[in-house]
């Protein structure tokens, strides 16, 4: 395991960019197919378009902004003292009150887009957004502590994609949802 750890932080070194993208193409693959996994098991069948878009979307998007904007956050916040509590507690509410609901936005956008259905991007935001960020916060505010005040930045995507495993299954499971439609007495999805 030393090995592959040496071999994943010398390709770090050499081609960052490259490396956070293929975590990050790595997390959203494996994220939606643990999301699929309880379907595929009980006999369903494999929708190997919505990985294909999970995974476009962490290669094409998650890894290189994610790359750019931890390293914008690690050069301009508290640089003189960038592990303090003031710092971390700072990184992670640009993350998350800022950051957080745009990027939201952007995985829901992006996977309309996918399908060919962009005329429903703001219908799609404005009805999942909300519950999404609620479980983003649950998730990403004790994360990213973790993450600003103990994971060296060269790391941050890495460990962000481990976690991002579990909430891409969810993202995943949300971006798939059909919404329900009211008919008075009971609820049903299309």
């Amino acid at each position: 395991m030393s090995g592959v750890w040496a071999k994943y932080n010398l390709r770090l070194a050499e081609k960052p960019l490259q490396t956070k993208t293929l975590t990050s193409f790595t997390g959203f693959l494996l994220g939606d197919l643990v999301a699929q996994a309880p379907e595929i098991s009980s006999g369903g069948k494999w929708d190997a378009w919505r990985t294909a878009k999970m995974g476009s979307f962490g290669l094409l998007l998650h890894g290189p902004i994610g790359h750019y904007w931890y390293g914008f956050l690690d050069r301009t916040v508290m640089t003189k003292a960038p592990t303090s509590a003031l710092a971390v507690a700072t990184k992670t509410g640009i993350d998350q009150i800022l950051w957080a609901p745009i990027f939201t936005s952007g995985f829901f956008a992006y996977m309309k887009t996918a399908d060919g259905k962009a005329s429903e991007i703001p219908e799609e935001v404005q009805s999942k957004l909300w519950d999404t960020m609620k479980v983003n916060w649950m998730t990403w505010i004790p994360a990213h502590i973790v993450n600003f005040a103990f994971v060296p930045s060269s790391q941050r995507i890495l460990y962000i994609n481990t976690i991002q495993i579990g909430y891409n299954a969810f993202l995943s499971t949300q971006q798939a949802k059909t919404k329900p439609v009211d008919d008075g007495l009971a609820s049903i999805t299309k």
